[in-house]
């Protein structure tokens, strides 16, 4: 269960473009804003520790990638 009122933080960064050196044609979108959200969530049982999630999205991908659980 995660609780929006706990703790959420949603940020961007920028991808390193310069390092990857994509190449993307005119109108493709945004290549270089990697979206992040972080959560608080925990199992519904009354003993359940509170961890927090830390999400990852490249630009453009379809996915979420799991950066860390604490």
């Amino acid at each position: 269960m995660v609780d929006p009122d706990v703790h959420t933080a949603h940020w961007f960064t920028r991808d390193s473009w310069w390092e990857s050196r994509n190449r993307a044609a005119i109108g493709t979108g945004d290549l270089v804003s990697v979206e992040h959200w972080q959560v608080q969530a925990k199992l519904p049982s009354a003993n359940a520790e509170l961890r927090t999630f830390t999400l990852r999205r490249e630009p453009l991908a379809a996915v979420w990638q799991l950066e860390s659980v604490s």
